[in-house]
């Protein structure tokens, strides 16, 4: 269980470090409201995407933990990024490629737990727990180092180690046995 609150706890911590931060920051970096409008969609965007492809892709295809990893490393790097992007349409592609890859792993992370912990009704609430924990403990730098541009440091940076951390996690292997299992139901349901 320690493992998995440590997974938790780095994954909302990730989304805790930029989001709060990013209303002020962005009109800042001289972007207009509808270019605000954009980057602020992305997540948006990504959540409908990404609720297809976590479910219906990762799900099937790749361990849990190794996407877990691979989501992390990219995000983080896009996330990294846009430290250095110029012009709003690079700031934009980062900022749509990191909620691609951090999206759905909100979902992969319960997965993981609810495939790892003995009694999921009784320990995955503690588990959980952490994660707010997490996103909490996300304002806690910048009482130290109050610069709004530190958040992409600290966001990249908790990803990267998320991406390491993930490698030590319990093996969750791919779920095609219930993914066909759902893909059969709807194969079987015949109009009246």
């Amino acid at each position: 269980r320690t493992r998995l609150a440590v997974m938790m706890f780095l994954e909302f911590f990730i989304w805790g470090a930029w989001l709060p931060l990013f209303f002020a920051y962005l009109p800042e970096r001289g972007f207009n409201a509808v270019q605000q409008s954009w980057i602020l969609n992305t997540f948006a965007i990504a959540s409908f995407v990404g609720m297809f492809f976590s479910n219906q892709f990762a799900d099937r295809n790749f361990s849990a933990e190794r996407f877990l990893s691979v989501s992390h490393l990219i995000g983080g790097l896009a996330f990294l990024g846009l430290l250095f992007a110029n012009s709003f349409w690079s700031f934009f592609a980062l900022m749509m490629v990191h909620c691609l890859f951090y999206v759905p792993t909100i979902s992969i992370t319960n997965s993981i737990a609810f495939a790892n912990v003995s009694d999921p009704q009784r320990d995955f609430g503690l588990v959980r727990l952490w994660g707010t924990i997490g996103w909490i403990a996300a304002a806690w730098p910048y009482i130290f180092f109050p610069d709004r541009t530190n958040m992409f440091y600290f966001t990249g940076a908790a990803s990267l180690l998320l991406a390491a951390f993930s490698l030590t996690l319990p093996h969750t292997p791919p779920r095609r046995d219930a993914a066909d299992s759902r893909l059969q139901f709807f194969d079987n349901c015949q109009p009246p």
